[in-house]
């Protein structure tokens, strides 16, 4: 087993977990599947608005990869399909049908003994962007030879799952997945777990188990990677969410496409963050409506640092397993910068008096505005990889691209960088830079 220590880093500590319980599944009547959830695809319908599909039906393919098409997440009607500009596909809307699947049953399985079989058998089965890739973060090329393939059930961000708790009844369909999955590869599989869990994983000859001690970002993909095979431009790295897991085992040892996952509704202003078995593409408003103490949140689908912010009409996120709330706050304190601190101020950096261990009520409010890069190593104290940050960015802002690669610009992922974002004092959205940096190298290969 390996073992990773991450010293650097923080473990926001923030308002509004949810407790360890699952609560009844609440009854979804739409669901939503968004082409803008998935990085540098062009979207062609194979649907029109009306039409009635059944789970795992082919919805749209990528224009740039025609083999690669996405599954209806749910049999019932296509009841809307919006559009943005230039007439680009941004959401399709189903209207659940309980009886249609209720009528979906098992069929015989094939036997899937090599990589071309379990490729064409996801590609025939439309369930293929399940598998993303390192770098770009983006649906995985069937015809790429990964050098491993990485699955993190580590997860550290502030509100998300505990996949340790949401994935302790899915040993069969996890091992499933993982023993197909490996066959994908001639390299490692690698998974990612915390100390004392997922036990069993350690049985299984297939996998290289990485045991993840430390604060965020400790789990995520691309810190585990910088740690034990980083990546640079000829590499490519396959990766699965942890809550897929069970959605890809369950489809190859029965054949069949469950889109249920578990899901929690965290954040300061929830009345009683929960667990909740869910399913993929669920509507938010099932969720929220009814369990907020405010009126004027910011709704988030995902976690509260790399999340998407959406309303409460919105969906959650395909490669999302959480619903984060905060306040919407736009009131800034009178000279702020000298309060003395104490538990209306947080601060990882002992900037005030008192510490952040109770809870703190966070809000949307930045406690500042955007200014120029201020260099005093606040992103080095949190950012645990071996890449120098703040030159990364500034080759990105330079449009300098022989040193972005240099620098390592393929190892990093907006996730990787989200605390930096936090600390930073010049206010910097330093994921959206890394964005920018690696749809430069994208679009110039």
């Amino acid at each position: 087993m390996l073992k990773i220590k991450v010293k650097k880093g923080h473990n926001i500590n923030i308002a509004g977990v949810a407790s360890r319980e699952i609560l009844a599944p609440q009854k979804n009547n739409t669901v939503s599947l968004s082409p803008e959830n998935f990085r540098y695809i062009k979207p062609k319908l194979l649907v029109k608005e009306n039409d009635v599909v059944k789970l795992g039906d082919p919805i749209f393919f990528d224009k740039l990869s025609p083999a690669v098409k996405w599954p209806a997440i749910a049999s019932g009607k296509i009841s809307k399909i919006i559009y943005g500009d230039r007439r680009a596909i941004k959401e399709i809307i189903f209207s659940v049908d309980a009886s249609l699947e209720s009528k979906d049953s098992n069929v015989e399985q094939k036997k899937l003994s090599n990589k071309d079989d379990i490729i064409n058998y996801l590609l025939e089965k439309n369930m293929w962007p399940f598998i993303t890739q390192r770098p770009f973060n983006k649906v995985a090329d069937p015809s790429d030879n990964p050098k491993s393939i990485i699955v993190s059930l580590a997860n550290t961000a502030p509100l998300s799952v505990d996949y340790n708790f949401t994935l302790s009844s899915n040993k069969d369909t996890i091992i499933s997945a993982l023993e197909n999955l490996k066959k994908l590869t001639e390299g490692k599989l690698f998974v990612a777990v915390n100390p004392g869990e997922f036990d069993y994983l350690s049985d299984l000859d297939f996998v290289d188990v990485v045991q993840v001690e430390g604060p965020h970002p400790a789990g995520n993909v691309g810190v585990i990677l910088n740690n034990i095979s980083p990546i640079n431009s000829k590499d490519i790295v396959w990766t699965v969410q942890g809550h897929h897991l069970p959605i890809l085992g369950k489809l190859f040892s029965d054949g069949i496409f469950d889109p249920s996952i578990t899901i929690n509704l965290s954040g300061p202003v929830v009345n009683s963050p929960s667990y909740f078995k869910s399913r993929i593409g669920a509507s938010l408003e099932s969720y929220c409506k009814g369990s907020l103490s405010i009126d004027q949140v910011r709704i988030i689908s995902g976690d509260v640092l790399t999340g998407k912010e959406s309303m409460m009409n919105g969906y959650l996120g395909f490669y999302h397993s959480s619903i984060s709330v905060i306040e919407e706050s736009f009131d800034r304190s009178f000279i702020g910068w000298l309060h003395p601190g104490g538990s209306s101020k947080y601060s990882i950096f002992n900037a005030y008096f008192g510490n952040n261990k109770s809870p703190y009520n966070f809000t949307t409010l930045q406690n500042g505005s955007h200014r120029a890069f201020v260099p005093i190593e606040a992103w080095e104290k949190v950012f645990p990889m071996d890449i120098y940050i703040n030159a990364l960015l500034r080759s990105i802002e330079s449009n300098d691209f022989e040193e972005m690669e240099k620098l390592g610009i393929y190892e990093c992922d907006e996730e990787d960088v989200a605390l930096c974002s936090f600390v930073c004092p010049s206010k910097t959205d330093v994921g959206a830079i890394i964005r920018k940096g690696l749809d430069t190298v994208y679009f110039d290969q």
